[in-house]
């Protein structure tokens, strides 16, 4: 077990692009790392707010740079997005969605129809997640559906991401411009923010001391305090060593990668 000013660690919430990652390229030493962290009995989730890609294509990314998983072990925010719509009762209505793979594979898989028509702009739901073709056209369906009284959700908000040559718009960017000509606030269900959280908090039921790690204070560790967790704050991605004096609340650990965190 890790000891070192988190107790004894026996869980550990991992976010993705930024900590074992960045585009297409592993951050050094990640892989040994979750490997060295799995051997002391740690079981780990990964999670990640990055709607785009299905639970199958992370799990053939992440075994490109030498990580393991299955679908079992990763949680993304399309995924809570879409459990969360059919425990409220969505199956079978219809949504237009900003957004790629994931959110659309996971919506289908709870029965909730996609309308990708250009000519409709009235639907149940509008569902906004990270999108890198998105256009004036499909944000102006977006914004007609939201007014016209749909529910309105978005996987997640974070502004942008960690591209491989630097910070890419992320999902946030593009709910803000839906948000601003709707009219309207979405409810957002990736980390921070409950619906994630409490997805999470369900995988590692029987773990005692949690842990979670990433590299966006706002949006990795903000909410795990208040559940008990530890935080873990890398540098390998958004957050650079020069912000990490205006961090509120500071986090638990600060590491320069997760390759530190099992030495």
């Amino acid at each position: 077990m890790i000891r070192e000013g988190l107790g004894e660690l026996d869980g550990l919430v991992c976010d993705l692009d930024g900590v074992l990652y960045r585009g297409d390229q592993a951050i050094e030493g990640a892989a040994e790392a979750i490997g060295r962290l799995r051997a002391q009995g740690i079981r780990i989730v990964f999670c990640t707010n990055n709607s785009r890609s299905t639970l199958d294509q992370y799990v053939t990314k992440l075994s490109s740079i030498g990580v393991e998983a299955g679908t079992e072990d990763i949680i993304t925010s399309a995924v809570v997005t879409a459990e969360v719509l059919r425990d409220r009762g969505y199956s079978g209505k219809t949504a237009i969605v900003v957004g790629g793979d994931g959110i659309r594979a996971a919506l289908g898989d709870v029965c909730i129809s996609v309308k990708d028509d250009a000519v409709v702009t009235k639907s149940d739901l509008v569902v906004v997640g990270w999108d890198p073709n998105f256009h004036y056209e499909a944000m102006r369906r977006a914004a007609d559906a939201v007014r016209s009284g749909a529910t309105f959700i978005a996987t997640n908000d974070d502004s942008s991401f960690p591209g491989p040559d630097g910070l890419w718009p992320g999902a946030g960017a593009i709910l803000a411009s839906i948000q601003t000509a709707g009219g309207r606030t979405a409810e957002v269900m990736g980390k921070p923010h409950a619906p994630m959280l409490e997805t999470v908090a369900r995988r590692l039921d029987g773990c005692r001391h949690i842990a979670i790690v990433g590299d966006r204070p706002e949006t990795d560790l903000a909410g795990a305090p208040d559940r008990g967790w530890k935080t873990i704050l890398v540098l390998s991605g958004v957050t650079r060593r020069e912000e990490v004096g205006a961090i509120d609340p500071p986090p638990d650990l600060i590491l320069e990668s997760i390759a530190e965190l099992a030495r």
